[in-house]
């Protein structure tokens, strides 16, 4: 992202995900009930998402914007650091953040597969 590119945006940090003025319900998930996703090459992305919505779905959000809220809490490392350079409020729904995550990862997770049988 070029400079011209973040004065067009506004705040160069500011936050990926679309607020709403939608007041939801969050409850206290413990921390080490997450999944996590760090953005190495050895996670698979879609495993993690599939976890991630077990977890959703076990904790009672169901609606987006819960899952919206939580997903940069999974984050860490070089994928918390991408997430953040997405721009602000580029993320508006729950599809959106998903078809994102993949379109990063999906090909990333899928190269380090295809090294590992090619040396096996």
């Amino acid at each position: 992202m070029t400079k011209e590119d973040e004065e067009m945006d506004g705040d160069p940090f500011g936050f990926p995900i679309q607020e709403t003025d939608v007041n939801v319900q969050m409850k206290n998930i413990p921390p080490f009930v997450l999944p996590n996703f760090k953005g190495m090459r050895s996670e698979n992305p879609e495993t993690f998402l599939f976890e991630f919505e077990i977890i959703c779905r076990s904790y009672g959000y169901s609606l987006h914007i819960q899952k919206l809220n939580l997903f940069p809490t999974t984050l860490k490392d070089k994928s918390l650091r991408w997430f953040m350079t997405l721009g602000t409020n580029s993320i508006r729904t729950c599809d959106n953040m998903k078809i994102l995550f993949l379109e990063k990862y999906k090909n990333h997770y899928k190269i380090m597969t295809l090294e590992i049988k090619y040396f096996s």
